[in-house]
């Protein structure tokens, strides 16, 4: 089976688009499909697997090389909010096989199709006093632990406010790759508001560099803002960052 960072060596993957915004698109019962937790999209992967493979499938079919894992808000800390942190485990694990299982249905010797674990920064940031470090590197460990279970390519750590956050993730992805004794790969990607920082302060040049200290050898943008309010910060990456660089505007 071809390895991610072996792939990124010779060509350009392109990922899929939105979860939450295809979701957002149907008309989907808060009850039945939601199980009663309104905006909790990652539950659909326990009361509607067939929707969420079936958006993986769309992307693939469309062109992708990736697809991102139905897990954005997954971790114990943000299902905690829905009364679901126990759930967090088979969610992720579930969520990453659902995905595992489009891809092979496209996967082929010459063209190799991927799965991407997506771990949200969920709605406590410790820099802003909201969780102590320790809980919340505990909660990433265990939902990246149910994402290598489940059989993702890659950690996606997505849509990074807070250097500190980014830390706890981080580690908490190693710790479970570790207790896996898998070399699954790390993807960082930070958000940058159109103030041109994030949301707690830094520039991508300070988070770039809190990055490649904890030895990540991709780091991205994505959300918040489109192609062109991005183009001063990835021009940065490309002239500074050694590594692999990822987009992935709004």
């Amino acid at each position: 089976m071809t390895k991610l960072m072996d792939y990124l060596d010779d060509r350009v993957l392109l990922a899929d688009g939105a979860m939450g915004t295809r979701v957002q698109a149907l008309n989907l019962s808060v009850e039945k499909d939601f199980l009663g937790q309104e905006n909790c999209t990652d539950i659909l992967t326990k009361s509607r697997p067939d929707l969420v493979r079936d958006i993986h499938m769309g992307y693939f079919g469309a062109g992708a090389d990736a697809v991102e894992t139905n897990t954005f808000g997954a971790s114990p800390v943000t299902l905690g909010e829905f009364g679901l942190s126990e759930e967090a485990l088979d969610l992720n694990k579930r969520s990453a096989e659902l995905a595992r299982e489009a891809a092979e249905e496209f996967t082929s010797d010459d063209c190799p199709r991927f799965v991407l674990g997506s771990i949200g920064p969920g709605t406590k940031l410790p820099s802003l006093g909201h969780i102590d470090y320790q809980t919340l590197e505990d909660s990433f460990a265990m939902q990246c632990a149910g994402l290598a279970a489940g059989g993702v390519d890659a950690f996606l750590i997505e849509t990074c406010q807070d250097t500190l956050q980014i830390k706890a993730a981080v580690n908490g992805a190693k710790r479970a790759r570790m207790e896996a004794k898998t070399d699954i790969p790390i993807i960082t990607q930070v958000t940058v508001e159109t103030a041109g920082t994030l949301l707690v302060g830094a520039d991508i040049a300070a988070a770039a560099t809190v990055v490649e200290a904890l030895d990540i050898s991709v780091i991205g943008l994505n959300c918040a803002t489109g192609p062109q309010e991005m183009s001063e910060h990835v021009k940065w990456l490309a002239e500074n960052w050694p590594g692999f660089i990822s987009v992935l505007p709004n």
